[in-house]
């Protein structure tokens, strides 16, 4: 995770490696097969039968789900090739002398370097993340969290919502403003809210695991479960007004451009002019908000709840993201319990 940050970790990485790949001529290739791979198809099925046995039969009858995984697919073995691939390339570009920090190899190797350099990370501890827990202390108002906010976007989020820039979903021509919620440890909204008896146990073990990181950046143990009580409680607020899994499958409930003027009125709380402004996306029209709803309960929330809730909050969403750069600890805890 970065600096401080997952996406950014994988962000940094994956622009240098277009790079190298680009630059280094004599990196080997590989025999590729393109568009519909013919011998992953069982052609003794019929196709009006069983169009799915047709078109995927070969493959499943030879492919055997990894020990280690709970799911696998085509996406799942291109992922662990785009993996295989990149380890190489960093490997490879490891090895160089005389790397320039400043272009996007270089960045990429000292990104890997220091993640792999575990002597250090454990000899620093949590040292790269006190500045930032610092920050979050001194939040007294929501001028400070906005502050706070805007300069954690330069490592992806620090919580409650992300920005990002794509496709427009209804113009692939252009590039549009999204606002999305964020911020949530668990994986998504039933996680908090369904009452069956798997559910409560992985809420109780989220307690237990939040408990247990949070001693590593100096709470006592009575102090680090209070705390964790605290994340679960408005981390579930937060998931209340989201989307449900079903609902998110619809694109048409995800898409909804606003003005900035629009969205200033159902989350006044933040200035989002400056807000905006202050992470380089001056001059913003329109913004595609994917959950209007949570933007609004955003705003309650909020209100609601004390500013020493909020820090707890953020405090806990930023050793979580950081945890897997951080010491080989917390990123066995980090990865035990995900």
């Amino acid at each position: 995770m970065k600096k401080i940050n997952r996406f950014l970790l994988l962000s940094a990485v994956g622009a240098g490696l277009f790079t190298a790949c680009n630059d280094d001529k004599k990196v080997d290739e590989k025999e590729e097969v393109h568009g519909i791979n013919l011998a992953y198809m069982d052609t003794t099925s019929s196709p009006q039968e069983d169009f799915f046995r047709y078109v995927n039969g070969a493959w499943l009858d030879s492919t055997e789900i990894p020990d280690d995984r709970t799911r696998w697919g085509s996406f799942d073995e291109l992922r662990q090739r785009t993996d295989e691939d990149a380890l190489a390339l960093l490997e490879k570009m490891a090895n160089k002398e005389n790397l320039d920090g400043k272009t996007d190899q270089g960045k990429a190797v000292f990104l890997y370097k220091s993640i792999m350099d575990t002597v250090t990370r454990n000899e620093q501890g949590v040292a790269p993340v006190q500045p930032y827990l610092a920050k979050i202390e001194a939040i007294q108002s929501k001028e400070d969290l906005q502050d706070f906010l805007t300069e954690m976007s330069e490592y992806g989020s620090a919580g409650f919502f992300s920005f990002s820039v794509g496709a427009d979903s209804k113009n692939s021509n252009i590039n549009a403003a999204y606002l999305y919620p964020s911020g949530l440890g668990l994986p998504e909204r039933d996680y908090y809210l369904l009452d069956d008896s798997d559910s409560k146990d992985k809420r109780k073990k989220y307690k237990e695991y939040i408990a247990g990181m949070l001693q590593y950046i100096d709470y006592s143990e009575e102090e680090a479960k209070k705390a964790a009580e605290t994340v679960l409680a408005f981390e579930t607020k937060l998931a209340e007004p989201l989307l449900d899994k079903v609902e998110r499958r619809d694109a048409r409930k995800t898409y909804n451009p606003m003005s900035v003027a629009e969205l200033q009125k159902i989350t006044p709380a933040m200035q989002w002019n400056s807000y905006f402004e202050g992470i380089g996306a001056k001059d913003l029209e329109t913004i595609i908000v994917s959950q209007p709803k949570y933007m609004k309960a955003l705003q309650e929330i909020l209100a609601e709840n004390s500013v020493e809730e909020w820090k707890t909050y953020l405090k806990w969403n930023l050793l979580n993201d950081a945890a897997a750069a951080l010491t080989t600890d917390l990123e066995r805890e980090s990865w035990e319990f995900y």
